[in-house]
């Protein structure tokens, strides 16, 4: 493993840059996507006859054709039809992994029915805790019916639970680009959950954006274990494989959490091109797999690291575990997006401009997407100077129309026909950004401001600490201090004092954590965030 070099002075050291222009960038020129509705990519997908998704589970894997999924739509549309969902209606979607989620899926488009996706327990639990579990979104979506398992109709759904498709499709009604695609409820890391209306126009758009950044086409190989209810699995795999014709290999969550090292080995068998990721799993690839030098990389052009913080740390530690694999250095790429632009904003790449005056070994998540703008912007609204901290605020051909039923929260996130996502970043000279952090995260500590994400990038440079999370917790002197809850990799004898000292040596006085508390674990939500 390569060493890292020395650096020749620390953040707090180094002033700040002048202001210079404003941060703002527009991404390339809009495209022109060849369909406007998902299921006129499935029908146009359908078409070619081609194979198209793989699923690995069980003993063997089974595969599901772009033909094979349009009948099995058509049949999920015309049980949601004979049970009296009527168009606009929202239907639950509570399924694996798995060929019946995606006929399910498009199913609901077929129908006219809007589709909420909801979290499939990555391992077994009883139906009357995962529909409680599923309380807030049942009482905020009102659905007309839930498709599922045998396993979980049971459960004391507020509607019926349909858990087979009809033996034969019937006429259905046709589908325009304005109708709802989809509701994704957000994560609610900082709050509930909002449900962000994604209409069939803005996620084939997001879709087709994503793979034209990427250079994709019919001849790539995808591998994705991540749930198709989540965005980044539905849309970052699923959608841009359908828009793309590209196979399409899919696991379950689930097997990926017990055996981490299968996504590696699956990558290698199958010839991947394009595999999908938060930063916590390329970690623990690198960690559990052993004999890396066996597997075949070579062939992944592009392993797109998103949905929570990105280390520069991680991206190093996964490199260097499978450089003999034959993986290329610039494989990883740091991306940047969330639910209400329907999946992808920016794409970007690890450069060494990124260890910037104040952001040692943080990745720039790159520039925006084609027909995508992005503006940095101050608490008084205005564009930020680069180099300045300013909240993100995108404008996209696909946005989220709003909040489900949530006027009020609709206007304080869409407004002008700008998204102000929450999200805190700064600019650089050649229009690549950072994310500091969030700004309901932010800790007030004697007046200052304290980045958790800061405080964890520093954290996860030490090579004992696998895993990291700061929280501010209350302090009568203070207000608010920093702590942070740390899991040490397998052997590890670490004390909180040594933690201390790691970030002393390169944080203010203010940001380092006051208070250490040690887990095997980190709790993570059904998004493994």
């Amino acid at each position: 493993m390569k060493s890292r070099e020395p650096r020749a002075s620390s953040r707090r050291d180094r002033p700040p840059p002048e202001p210079g222009p404003l941060a703002a960038l527009a991404g390339p020129p809009a495209l022109t996507p060849p369909v406007s509705t998902l299921p006129g990519a499935l029908d146009r997908l359908a078409s070619l006859d081609a194979p198209w998704l793989t699923f690995h589970v069980g003993a063997a894997p089974s595969e599901l054709t772009a033909q094979d999924a349009f009948r099995l739509a058509g049949r999920w549309a015309t049980a949601l039809l004979a049970a009296g969902v009527d168009r606009g209606d929202r239907v639950i979607l509570l399924l694996p992994n798995g060929p019946d989620f995606v006929g399910a899926f498009f199913g609901a488009h077929l129908a006219g029915v809007v589709p909420v996706p909801v979290a499939w327990p990555f391992f077994p639990e009883p139906a009357p805790r995962r529909v409680a579990a599923l309380a807030p979104v049942l009482a905020a979506a009102r659905p007309k019916a839930v498709l599922t398992t045998g396993d979980y109709a049971g459960g004391g759904w507020p509607c019926p639970a349909l858990t087979a498709p009809a033996d034969h499709p019937a006429p259905l009604p046709s589908v325009d680009a304005t109708q709802p695609a989809f509701i994704q409820f957000t994560s609610g890391t900082t709050g509930p959950g909002k449900g962000a209306v994604i209409s069939q126009g803005a996620a084939v758009y997001n879709a087709w954006a994503i793979g034209h950044a990427l250079g994709l086409g019919e001849d790539d190989v995808g591998l994705s274990w991540l749930p198709l209810f989540h965005d980044m699995g539905l849309v970052g795999a699923l959608l841009t494989s359908l828009l793309y014709g590209f196979r399409l290999h899919l696991m379950r969550p689930g097997d990926f959490l017990l055996r981490p090292d299968r996504w590696p080995r699956l990558l290698s068998e199958t010839g991947a091109t394009l595999a999908v990721g938060p930063n916590f799993a390329f970690d623990l690839a690198a960690k559990k797999t052993r004999q890396p030098e066996l597997l075949s990389l070579a062939g992944l052009r592009h392993a797109l690291n998103g949905s929570e913080p990105v280390h520069r740390s991680t991206v190093e530690r996964f490199t260097e575990a499978f450089a003999p694999a034959g993986l290329a250095a610039d494989v990883v790429r740091p991306v940047y997006g969330l639910a209400e632009n329907t999946l992808a904003v920016a794409f970007g790449m690890e450069r060494e401009e990124d260890l910037s005056w104040h952001q040692r070994a943080v990745p720039t998540v790159g520039r925006p997407l084609a027909g995508m703008e992005v503006e940095l912007r101050g608490p008084d609204g205005a564009v930020a100077p680069e180099g300045v901290e300013g909240e993100i605020t995108v404008k996209s051909p696909s946005l989220a129309t709003g909040y489900f039923e949530a006027p009020e929260q609709t206007a304080h996130a869409l407004r002008d026909g700008w998204l102000h996502t929450g999200d805190l970043a700064e600019m650089d000279a050649d229009g690549w950004f950072r994310i500091v952090g969030r700004k309901k995260e932010i800790i007030i500590c004697g007046g200052y401001k304290v980045y958790p994400d800061e405080i964890d990038r520093v954290l996860m440079e030490h090579p004992d600490i696998v895993e990291c999370a700061t929280i501010g917790v209350p302090d009568e002197k203070r207000g608010e201090t920093p702590k942070s809850f740390v899991v040490l990799r397998p052997g590890a004898k670490l004390t909180a004092e040594q933690v201390e000292q790691h970030c002393r040596a390169e944080l203010a006085a203010y940001k380092i954590p006051r208070q250490i508390e040690f887990r095997s674990e980190l709790p993570k939500s059904s998004v493994l965030k």
